[in-house]
């Protein structure tokens, strides 16, 4: 196996265990077993768990990144195209399809601020090139925040709109990004987010 299929593999060893068990079952160890590896192995592509979770970030934002994109492909118009690829992405109308593991890096990130940075700089990237969409900024920055927001209402359970009325929102806020009433669609599920987050049942080192 080349050494970028091992590495996926691990990762995605690693957040099953989010996914199925939480944040704090998440340790060196358990992945290994999971992935069917030696520790040994498994510190060869990642030296702690730190370096580990960082790694989970970065895969998690290339993949919400090319879905983004598969979006914009599919928005013939320019205007306001990133904005509105940036709502379907982020709050598709069904709710997410895979906030346990979400939810579980943030947790560790909260716990560690530095496994943030990643975020934190395709965030900047994000608002350089929102404010290059052709729409208002202030427009643009409505529509990013508040599906920035739905997103976390639908990963903490915060009673998050659903249904019609979820609908409605988001058919307003593709207005604001630049559809009008008659073209506004609401955003479909992606595939890297859940409805029902994983409990975190206890903390490990």
């Amino acid at each position: 196996m080349s050494r970028p299929a091992r590495r996926d593999q691990l990762l995605a060893a690693a957040e099953r265990i989010v996914r199925r068990d939480g944040v704090g079952h998440l340790t060196l160890d358990a992945v290994a077993v999971e992935a069917g590896t030696s520790k040994g192995g498994l510190l060869y592509h990642f030296v702690s768990r730190e370096a580990l979770v960082t790694a989970m970030v970065e895969r998690h934002l290339a993949d919400f990144s090319a879905t983004l994109e598969a979006a914009m492909a599919d928005d013939p118009e320019p205007r306001g195209r990133w904005t509105r690829a940036y709502l379907h992405t982020t709050a598709p109308l069904g709710g997410p399809s895979d906030s346990a593991a979400a939810t579980g890096l943030l947790a560790a990130m909260a716990s560690n601020p530095v496994l943030a940075d990643p975020l934190r700089e395709r965030y900047a990237g994000w608002r350089q090139q929102m404010a290059r969409d052709g729409l208002p900024e202030a427009d643009a920055m409505i529509v990013a925040l508040a599906a920035d927001g739905l997103w976390m209402a639908d990963l903490l359970g915060f009673a998050a709109p659903t249904g019609d009325q979820r609908g409605q929102i988001l058919a307003r806020l593709m207005e604001l990004a630049g559809s009008s009433a008659a073209d506004a669609t609401v955003p479909t599920p992606d595939t890297r987010r859940a409805e029902a987050p994983a409990p975190d049942r206890r903390h490990s080192s």
